[in-house]
C-alpha cells in the first residue's frame, strides 16, 4: 500500500507459525583467523543454561590454528558441526553455516565475541512471548581484548522494537538506530529464510544487511539485558579506529551489495510491495560516496555532497543529521578525524560511550568489585519489548 507521504510504502509482516515448546537453537559462527578468541566463543556457547542447541561453525580458510581448535571441540561435543571452505568472506561462511543448520531459532555469534550463559534461554523466552516477532535483538557489553568492560551497546539509543515496516522509505536502505551488531541478533528460521543466502560480494558487514532487511520482514522483540560481549581488539573489520581510503572504497562497494539485496527483497512477492510500485532502479549517491571523495581529497567533493538525496539525510537520527550537515564545512584533516569518531572505535569514542552508558542507564560501579550494577529492578531478570503493532 502506498503511504500518503511521497516515497513511502507500508509493508505487511511475515506470518509466523508457532514455535515448538522446546525449540532447537542453531548458533552460527563465522571464523577467519580468530584462533586467539575462537575457543572462548565456543566455550560461551557450550555453557548455555538452555541446552537444546547446536553450534555450526564455518571456517573461512584460516591460516592460523583455528582448524585444530575446531577439531578439538568437535571431538568433545556432538552438537558441534564444522565446515571448511576457501576464503570467500563473511557472507559465504554464514550461508554455509545456515544451510547446515536445523534450528527453529538462529543466533549469530562472531568468533571473537562471547554469549552470556542465559543468552539462548532469554532469546527463546522472548520469542515465545512475542509469537508474531521473528527478530530478537539484545543489548551487548562492549569489551576490550581482555574482556574488560568499556560500555554498553547501544549507548545513545534504545533498542528498536515492534513492527517497523508501517511506513518504509522506499528511496534506500535504512538501519534503525540502536540495533546491535552480529552477536546481538537472533532470528526465527522462517524470517532468516527471507534474508539468506547473503550476497557473495558482501565479504564483510554481513550483519548490516540483516539489520536492514530483518525489520522489513518481521516485528522486533527487544531484550534490554546485555546477553553478549562485543570485543574490540584492533583487528575487527568493523572495529576500526582510523579509516583509510581503502576502507572507504570497500564500504562503498559493500553498501551497493546491501542496496541490491534490499531492493531484491522489496521486489519479491513475500515483501507485499505492489508489483507496480516504483522502486528505484539505481542506487542514489550516498553519504559514504561523499565520504570516500573526502578521503580521496577529490575536487568533486561539493558535487558529491549535493547529489545526496535530502530524504536520505532526513531519515538519519538527529545527531547524525547535524554531523553530516556540518561536515561539508570541515577541512579534510578534521573531517577524517570526525569520521573516525562517529563511525569508528576511537579511544575518545569509547570514553564517550562509557559516559553515555553510565548516565543513560543509571548505572553505578560497585566499589571494589569492578561489577556494573543497574539502578532499579527487572521482573524475572529480563526486560523485553515487542509492541508488535507499532514502534516504541
Amino acid at each position: 500500500m502506498r503511504d500518503r507521504r511521497k516515497g513511502m510504502i507500508s509493508l505487511t509482516p511475515m506470518a509466523l507459525g508457532p514455535l515448538p515448546n522446546l525449540p532447537l537453537v542453531s548458533i552460527l559462527i563465522s571464523n577467519y583467523n580468530y584462533a586467539a578468541y575462537l575457543g572462548q566463543a565456543i566455550d560461551s556457547a557450550l555453557a548455555q543454561t538452555y541446552q537444546k542447541f547446536e553450534i555450526v561453525i564455518c571456517d573461512d580458510g584460516s591460516t592460523d590454528s583455528s582448524p585444530e581448535i575446531l577439531e578439538h571441540y568437535k571431538s568433545r561435543d556432538s552438537r558441534i558441526k564444522t565446515i571448511y571452505q576457501a576464503n570467500g568472506g563473511q557472507s559465504l561462511t554464514l550461508n554455509a553455516a545456515f544451510c547446515q543448520s536445523a534450528g527453529d531459532i538462529i543466533c549469530l555469534l562472531d568468533a571473537d565475541d562471547i554469549f552470556s550463559p542465559d543468552k539462548l534461554r532469554l532469546v527463546v523466552n522472548a520469542l515465545a512471548a512475542a509469537p508474531d516477532s521473528g527478530f530478537a535483538v539484545n543489548r551487548m557489553l562492549l569489551v576490550d581484548k581482555a574482556r574488560k568492560y568499556l560500555a554498553e551497546v547501544p549507548s545513545l539509543y534504545d533498542l528498536p522494537s515492534g513492527w517497523r515496516g508501517v511506513s518504509l522509505c522506499s528511496t534506500g536502505p535504512r538501519i534503525l538506530p540502536g540495533l546491535p551488531p552480529t552477536s546481538g541478533l537472533s532470528l526465527r528460521r522462517s524470517a532468516a529464510e527471507a534474508i539468506f543466502p547473503l550476497p557473495a560480494g558482501l565479504r564483510a558487514y554481513s550483519d548490516t544487511l540483516i539489520q536492514v532487511v530483518a525489520p522489513l520482514v518481521t516485528p522486533i522483540v527487544a531484550i534490554d539485558t546485555p546477553l553478549s560481549e562485543y570485543r574490540v581488539h584492533g583487528a575487527n573489520i568493523a572495529g576500526v579506529s582510523r579509516f583509510t581510503e581503502n576502507h572507504l572504497r570497500n564500504i562503498v562497494l559493500y553498501e551497493r551489495e546491501i542496496w541490491r539485496a534490499w531492493r531484491r527483497y522489496l521486489s519479491s512477492p513475500r515483501s507485499g510491495v505492489p508489483a507496480n510500485f516504483p522502486l528505484p532502479a539505481e542506487m542514489a549517491p550516498s553519504l559514504m560516496d561523499y565520504a570516500y571523495e573526502r578521503f580521496r581529497t577529490n575536487q568533486s567533493v561539493k558535487a558529491a555532497y549535493q547529489a545526496i538525496p535530502t530524504a536520505h539525510l532526513q531519515s538519519l537520527p538527529r545527531p547524525h543529521q547535524w554531523y553530516w550537515r556540518a561536515s561539508i564545512m570541515l577541512p579534510t584533516w578534521l573531517f577524517r578525524r570526525s569520521f573516525d569518531f562517529v563511525y569508528g572505535q576511537t579511544r575518545s569514542k569509547l570514553i564517550a560511550r562509557r559516559i553515555l552508558s553510565a548516565f543513560r542507564n543509571g548505572r553505578l560501579r560497585s566499589p571494589g568489585t569492578g561489577l556494573v550494577r543497574r539502578l532499579g529492578t527487572r521482573q524475572g531478570g529480563i526486560e523485553t519489548r515487542s509492541h508488535a503493532h507499532g514502534p516504541s
